[in-house]
């Protein structure tokens, strides 16, 4: 039955106005096959569970005796000098029992496998704020694409449901993937990060080849009115005039015609260490607006409408 195919969530976010239009249930898929150094979500860049760690939520050993340490089946956790729980991710299965013994909520299991009916059940408690504010369900991720066959079954039940569906994508897929997917989505929002290959490559591990391609053959499915390509302002990566430029003259080409600045910021910097990750772009900050006018020009003047803060 299709209500029993299962992906991996790791957030399902109500009452989100930056996804779409109107109020929206945001569905956050793992695993990405880029490792963008500006991710704000680095827990959904692996496919499975991972077991995060909020350290000003722990009281250290001498309070609450670590129950943590004694609950690991395959002692992956050791203790600080703090008293506080080291992690080897290595060793690791996400199983939950230390977050579970934990009574702090220090320790959290991120990832977990839900059925379509599940996560429908969740988007489905705020239907009359999506009937009232022409809202529905965004999927994100993550890369949604990575779990495409979960993605279009999930989205084809929203459709089903009379709900209006979204879709955040970077586009690094197969075209057969993103063409599945594209069947039920209403609004396509697609990333584009840089022009050049090898600069594309070097920030986010993929060339961008796969992403140009289908965009190249976007348009045949989907209407002009129906598409959004987001470009991320990265101060230092993406932000030159240069990439701005070959980005909206390369859009325009194609017959696109809607676009989104997407300026960089730092709201997900804390989360890195949760997983034992070190942010990369430490002191980067974002974009001033002056230089967010000049790219919007330059978008204008190719013949783009750039969208922020009117969807």
């Amino acid at each position: 039955m299709t209500g029993s195919t299962t992906g991996q969530v790791f957030n399902i976010q109500r009452f989100s106005i930056h996804d779409g239009a109107g109020i929206r249930t945001l569905v956050f898929l793992k695993g990405c096959p880029l490792k963008c150094p500006w991710c704000c979500n680095p827990e959904s860049q692996k496919s499975g569970p991972e077991l995060g760690f909020i350290e000003s939520r722990c009281v250290g050993d001498n309070v609450c005796g670590a129950p943590c340490l004694y609950a690991c089946p395959v002692k992956a956790i050791r203790l600080n000098g703090h008293g506080q729980p080291v992690i080897d991710r290595d060793r690791c299965d996400a199983c939950g029992k230390c977050a579970a013994a934990c009574g702090k909520d220090a320790l959290k299991v991120v990832g977990r496998e839900m059925t379509v009916d599940e996560v429908m059940a969740e988007v489905e408690k705020d239907r009359a704020f999506y009937r009232r504010s022409g809202g529905g369900m965004t999927i994100g991720g993550g890369e949604p694409l990575a779990q495409y066959m979960f993605a279009a079954e999930l989205l084809k039940a929203a459709q089903e449901a009379y709900l209006h569906t979204a879709l955040e994508t970077c586009g690094h897929a197969p075209w057969s993937h993103l063409e599945a997917v594209l069947k039920h989505v209403d609004l396509l929002q697609l990333d584009l990060k840089l022009m050049d290959p090898e600069r594309h490559r070097g920030l986010t591990g993929q060339s961008n080849e796969l992403i140009l391609g289908n965009l190249r053959r976007v348009l045949s499915v989907k209407a002009p009115q129906d598409v959004i390509i987001r470009i991320p302002v990265v101060p230092g990566c993406t932000d030159s005039v240069e990439n701005i430029r070959g980005t909206a003259r390369f859009l325009a080409g194609l017959g696109f015609k809607q676009t989104e600045l997407v300026p960089y910021h730092r709201l997900g910097v804390s989360k890195y260490s949760q997983y034992g990750m070190i942010y990369p772009l430490t002191g980067c900050e974002p974009p001033p607006q002056s230089h967010l006018d000049e790219l919007r020009k330059i978008l204008e003047e190719c013949g783009l409408l750039e969208t922020t803060g009117r969807i």
